[in-house]
């Protein structure tokens, strides 16, 4: 094969450039420190390492999520806090209320303190974050959650989000709630139970009142049909001058069976009946529907009833009752809300660590593919400039020799 002396000189300056390349990758990778520079390197390899880096920006972005979390929980905690603290004092407020010994102008003084914790309550639950939206309001954030009518012919107070809950992602498989509605929290609080006398017959008189508030609420939790308002009914019959029978009108079963005195209390399932009247006579009373109220609205209804002079002592008592099991629902409900808070400040610490840990994991793995070891780089780098030198020196004798020399 005839080797001319163009070829010569192309082959000579190829070497020379293809070594001069070889090195300066190689110092390329020392000053870099990743041992892969171009996808034609390492195609596999630089493929995942696009996929871990992308794990690992996705992480970080996770890390974020869960300081966004951090601050929304601990500022509904907050908030929380502060209305529990609140509602607490009104109630000691209503207990104070209910002492006999008070003048008209204690009992305004306690109707003006309360005035004020609702006012307070009110304010607390139309919280807004630092982007300004409120935060029991759901979905409807741009809008506060409550609402106040003064001009309503029902609640003064109501709820006016919805009870969407936003969610926050702290990995690829857990999602948690950065706030909880107002309407579960406040809206969806359950009144005092109440039952009610529907109709008489035959008696003088007829009244009721629920003095063991526990001891009904059992009862009629365990026998309130939200569907067929029939089965709510039942009787109270005078079988005899000492005796009377309470039984269930759409069953007829005979539920209880009192010693009974015209005109003096008795009781059956925490209700006292106050009944005159004879042998024959019935008194029929219902399980009344539960209603739900707000805090605030709750706190409104007795400033009114502290406020009304024309409310006999029996019922402010009824007013006192509805307030105090409205404001223990209420302070029920924020601890429900509070313990959950906690429960995902838990979870989210617990897959923020998680993370943590997965990120260390997951940068090792790419580090172990894409960085340089420098031992070997080093040894690479001595051997490419072996190899330039090599090429440069022999450069000159190869083309140097011509067959002119030998003519």
């Amino acid at each position: 094969m005839r080797i001319s002396t163009g070829q010569l000189y192309d082959r000579s300056i190829n070497a020379v450039l293809e070594n001069q390349g070889n090195l300066s990758d190689v110092q390329t990778q020392l000053s870099s420190g990743k041992k892969i520079l171009r996808p034609s390197d390492d195609p596999v390899g630089a493929a995942q390492v696009i996929r871990l880096t992308e794990e690992i920006d996705l992480i970080a972005q996770y890390k974020k999520n869960s300081n966004v979390l951090t601050s929304s929980l601990e500022q509904e905690e907050t908030i929380l806090s502060s209305i529990n603290t609140a509602v607490n004092r009104a109630r000691e407020l209503m207990v104070q209320s209910g002492n006999g010994v008070l003048n008209s102008g204690d009992k305004k003084a306690i109707a003006i303190e309360i005035e004020e914790i609702r006012d307070e309550v009110f304010g607390l639950m139309n919280t807004q974050n630092a982007m300004g939206e409120y935060i029991f309001a759901g979905y409807q954030s741009n809008s506060p959650a409550f609402d106040f009518n003064q001009s309503a012919s029902g609640n003064k107070y109501s709820f006016a989000g919805d009870a969407g809950v936003n969610e926050i992602k702290l990995s690829n498989s857990v999602k948690i709630p950065v706030n909880n509605s107002g309407k579960e929290v406040f809206e969806d609080v359950l009144a005092r139970l109440k039952s009610s006398i529907t109709s008489t017959s035959g008696v003088t008189s007829a009244s009721s009142s629920i003095e063991q508030q526990n001891t009904y609420d059992k009862f009629h939790e365990a026998n309130y049909d939200a569907v067929t308002a029939a089965n709510n009914q039942y009787q109270i019959a005078i079988t005899a001058a000492n005796q009377v029978q309470v039984s269930h009108v759409a069953s007829g079963a005979v539920l209880d069976t009192i010693s009974f005195a015209s005109g003096s209390p008795f009781t059956f399932k925490g209700i006292s009946f106050n009944l005159e009247g004879t042998v024959g006579n019935t008194v029929n009373f219902q399980l009344d529907p539960p209603e739900k109220m707000n805090i605030a609205e709750t706190l409104n209804n007795f400033v009114v009833a502290m406020r009304d002079e024309n409310l006999d002592p029996t019922q402010f008592e009824q007013a006192l009752n509805d307030a105090l099991v409205g404001s223990d629902n209420a302070l029920s409900s924020i601890a429900d809300a509070t313990s959950a808070i906690g429960g995902r400040l838990n979870v989210k610490q617990s897959v923020y660590e998680a993370n943590l840990d997965l990120e260390i994991t997951i940068k090792a793995a790419r580090s172990n593919i894409e960085d340089v070891d420098y031992a070997e780089a080093v040894s690479e780098l001595s051997k490419q400039e072996t190899a330039l030198q090599a090429a440069q020196a022999t450069f000159g004798r190869v083309t140097g020799n011509s067959l002119f020399d030998y003519i």
